[in-house]
């Protein structure tokens, strides 16, 4: 448990000047007056107002879901990111800024792009607001396992509670609820009860319809926020309740609902409630499949022809320089015939596996501080068309604008061949290839890397690709780079240098230099740091 050294109390002032009420969507009945209403809490109570009148409904059902989905939507927005919003500005020739760590001493940086406070930007209370999520799950945690219960995976609101081999299903259910009982003394809504309560996907599904029995649960987890839950049925089938597409949504479907493989069931409820597409669906199933009879790292993929098929993302051209992509394709073309402003556009892989020497071309890098010439694979991209493999002929690569042959594309089925298999580095036993519970993963931290907005264009980035120039990178601050040496050196002390030069492949010479006082690349240091971790970690 850490121990408290220091506590800092805010409080709030009056309400500011010029507040008015607002109607939500234009609706009288949404009213929010903000001088006597808790904005969030009063978006919450109507969202179960509309929640109650849709279960009720007998007709106008589309409307009201549509209405309390928009309510959960403006609630997220406003309740989070317009407090954390950072605007980033390309700045040419670098400047100097200043940076604020976690020392409480800024230090100066060279950087090539800004970052600029949104209108409504304020830090406290954004950590506030994911601080007490994190303690509230923290408890989840600790009430869980003084009442000798383990859990699959949590996220933002919620944890999945896992029964332990042993424990009778009454007793779990009973150890469970006891959890959710401790919050409810914490509901600030008007609708008062638990603010943990147990999801649909543990009820049965009879005869197509949720029912009010419990069903055995399973859990496959393959790393955060990449899970699916499912029941057996009773014939030995496989019964998909839940399904992440995450890592998954960006893809172009390789084929709709009505080309599903025919040799696999139909799912068990509507896709909308599993939360995924069809050929989303038939992916997991066989990645469950493959885990009950008893090859989970080996799925077969070869389930459906269109796999066979190049993998696409589509995304809009929402930006001059995504635009400017296509200055060589819409040259000499007629207006109609253009990739204009905002039309989609398809974004390809390059297969590592196709790729051959003369397809790997140096190329003048001037976005960093100066022209330096880099290798560079090709980033295929293409005009958007429905017919994906139609629109692999007219691929070429983004940045040199020459052709790129369509077999050097990522087909669906490579571009899915490691989806089953990623890593989880959060957690001990999290490899690609590891299996069983994952172990809580303890970090001492000897030294700070300051980096800026994670997510800065991760849109773009989502859908073609991590591009390294879109990181903001600060560095470390004074003395740091320093600190983590000696602090390195101290554990090779420990471990000795024998050892460490076998389990990190440096020479034993460069570990000598090293603890010598000299310096090492950075590629050798986290090398060493590596092997570190793992001879502390497993011995």
């Amino acid at each position: 448990m850490p121990k408290v050294l220091r506590a800092i109390t805010f409080k709030p002032t009056e309400p500011q000047d010029g507040l008015n009420p607002i109607a939500i969507a234009g609706n009288a009945s949404y009213r929010i007056d903000p001088t006597v209403d808790n904005f969030y809490k009063r978006l919450i109570d109507l969202r179960n107002d509309v929640k109650a009148r849709l279960r009720q409904a007998k007709s106008d059902a589309d409307k009201l879901d549509s209405e309390q989905q928009a309510l959960k939507i403006l609630a997220n927005a406003t309740s989070y990111g317009i407090f954390v919003e950072l605007n980033v500005e390309e700045l040419d020739p670098a400047e100097t800024r200043t940076c604020f760590g976690g020392s409480g001493e800024p230090f100066p940086v060279s950087t090539l792009k800004g970052e600029e406070p949104g209108r409504y930007f304020h830090p406290l209370i954004a950590t506030l607001i994911t601080g007490a999520a994190r303690l509230t799950l923290a408890i989840s945690e600790k009430l869980a396992t003084e009442r000798g219960l383990d859990w699959a995976f949590c996220d933002t609101d919620s944890m999945a509670l896992a029964k332990p081999e042993g424990m009778s299903n009454d007793d779990f259910i009973a150890r469970a609820r006891s959890v959710c009982d401790w919050f409810v003394p914490l509901n600030p809504y008007d609708k008062k009860g638990p603010l943990f309560k147990i999801e649909d996907t543990n009820y049965a599904i009879q005869d197509g319809t949720l029912s009010d029995q419990l069903a055995a649960l399973y859990c496959l987890a393959i790393s955060a926020k990449r899970y699916m839950l499912f029941n057996r049925t009773p014939d030995g089938g496989i019964c998909i309740r839940k399904a992440s597409a995450h890592g998954l949504g960006h893809l172009v479907a390789p084929y709709g609902d009505h080309d599903a493989p025919a040799e696999f069931p139909a799912p068990c409820i509507d896709l909308k409630t599993i939360g995924v597409d069809r050929w989303q669906y038939d992916l997991w199933f066989q990645i469950v499949r493959a885990a009950l009879e008893g090859h989970p790292d080996q799925v077969d993929l070869g389930y459906h022809q269109a796999l066979g098929g190049p993998a696409a993302s589509r995304y809009a051209a929402t930006t001059p320089q995504l635009l400017r992509w296509f200055n060589s394709y819409n040259r000499n073309r007629p207006y109609r015939d253009q990739v204009r402003p905002f039309n989609f556009m398809l974004a390809f892989q390059a297969s590592p596996a196709a790729l051959t020497a003369a397809d790997i071309v140096e190329v003048l890098d001037l976005s960093k501080k100066g022209p330096r010439k880099k290798r560079h694979t090709p980033k295929p991209i293409a005009p958007y068309d429905r017919n994906i493999s139609r629109a692999a002929l007219n691929c070429f690569d983004r940045e040199t604008s020459k052709p790129v042959r369509p077999e050097l594309l990522k087909t669906c089925r490579q571009a899915l061949a490691q989806y089953h298999l990623s890593p989880e580095s959060k957690f001990l036993n999290g490899e690609p290839y590891d299996q069983g519970p994952t172990r809580r993963r303890y970090v001492e931290a000897i030294a700070v890397h300051y980096i800026g907005k994670e997510a800065n264009r991760w849109e773009e980035q989502y859908y073609l690709g991590p591009d390294e120039d879109e990181q903001i990178d600060y560095g470390y601050a004074p003395g740091e780079l320093e600190k983590m040496a000696a602090m390195m050196r101290a554990r090779i002390e420990e471990i000795g240098q024998r050892e460490t030069s076998r389990g990190s492949g440096v020479a034993r010479r460069t570990v000598s230099n090293f603890m010598k006082g000299k310096r090492v690349r950075r590629d050798i240091a986290a090398k060493l740091c590596r092997a570190i971790e793992a001879k502390l970690t497993y011995g």
